[in-house]
C-alpha cells in the first residue's frame, strides 16, 4: 500500500511539474490536459484547481472555472485558510467576473472578517457587471447587500432605484426615492426628484423636480442625515458577523 501511495505521489509530482512547465510556456492546452489528469486522480487539489482555472477562464470556460475556484474555496474554508479561501474568490472574481456567486460569497467572507470597506468596494464592483437587461436582478442583490453596510449613501440608493425602475419594479423605486428625498439636498435631491418624474411622468413630481432644481440654485444643501438606518447599529451585527469562526454559504441560494 505504501509504495502505491509513494508512486501516485511521484506521478502527481512529474504531471504537475510538465503542466507548470506548459504553462509557463503559454502552452495552455497542453498544461490545462496535465492539469485535468491529476484532478482525475484527486478531484480535490486547491493547488491544481487555483492553477488551472484561469487557463479555463481565458478560453472562454468560464463554467468549469468557477466550479474549480468554488471547489478551492470551499475546502480553504474547510480548512479554516481564510485568507487563501478570500485570495481564491478575489481570483475567481477576476476570472470570472460574471459569475454572481464569486461576488457574493467574497463579499459574505470579507464581512465576517470583519473587512466591512472592502466588502462594500466589493459589492459595488460586482454590481457595475450586472447592468444589462437579463442581469439587472444580480445587480439588485449586491447593491442590497451593499446598502445594509453604508445605508446612508444615496449613490447606491439612486443606482439601486434606476435597476428597480428598468426591472418593473416601480413601487419598490418610488418607495426607496421617497425614503431618500428628506436626507438629501442640492443636486443629489435634484436628481431624486427628477427620477421621481421619470418613472411616473406626473404633474406632480414634475412641480418637485422644479422645486429642487430652485433649491440648488439658491444654494440649498438639505439635511446630511442618514436616510435609512435600522436594526442593529453594525453591518457585521446585521450579517450575522459575531461568530465565533468566519464560515461562508457557498449554497448558492444562501444569503450573505
Amino acid at each position: 500500500m505504501s509504495s502505491l501511495v509513494q508512486n501516485r505521489g511521484s506521478a502527481r509530482r512529474l504531471l504537475l511539474a510538465e503542466a507548470n512547465r506548459a504553462r509557463h510556456r503559454r502552452q495552455d492546452r497542453r498544461a490545462i490536459g496535465l492539469y485535468r489528469q491529476i484532478l482525475l486522480e484527486d478531484p480535490r487539489d486547491i493547488e491544481v484547481a487555483l492553477r488551472v482555472a484561469p487557463l479555463l477562464a481565458s478560453r472562454g470556460d468560464a463554467f468549469e472555472a468557477w466550479q474549480l475556484f468554488r471547489m478551492a474555496a470551499l475546502e480553504l474554508n474547510r480548512l479554516r485558510r481564510w485568507d487563501a479561501c478570500l485570495a481564491a474568490l478575489r481570483d475567481a472574481c477576476r476570472c470570472v467576473p460574471h459569475e454572481y456567486d464569486a461576488w457574493r460569497l467574497r463579499a459574505e467572507l470579507e464581512i465576517k472578517l470583519g473587512r466591512e470597506e472592502e466588502a462594500y468596494d466589493t459589492l459595488l464592483d460586482g454590481a457595475r457587471r450586472f447592468g444589462g437587461p437579463h442581469t439587472a436582478t444580480q445587480a439588485i442583490a449586491l447593491l442590497t447587500r451593499a446598502r445594509v453596510i453604508e445605508p446612508w449613501d444615496h449613490e447606491v440608493a439612486l443606482d439601486l432605484a434606476r435597476l428597480y425602475a428598468r426591472t418593473g419594479m416601480t413601487e419598490s423605486a418610488l418607495g426607496l426615492l421617497a425614503a431618500l428625498a428628506p436626507g438629501v439636498g442640492g443636486r443629489a435631491l435634484r436628481r431624486v426628484r427628477g427620477l421621481q418624474w421619470r418613472i411616473t411622468l406626473s404633474f406632480y413630481h414634475a412641480w418637485r423636480w422644479l422645486g429642487a432644481l430652485w433649491g440648488q440654485l439658491r444654494g440649498d444643501r438639505g439635511t446630511t442625515a442618514p436616510f435609512y438606518s435600522t436594526g442593529p447599529s453594525t453591518a457585521s451585527d446585521r450579517l450575522h458577523a459575531h461568530e465565533t469562526e468566519p464560515q461562508i454559504a457557498l449554497d448558492p441560494g444562501a444569503p450573505v
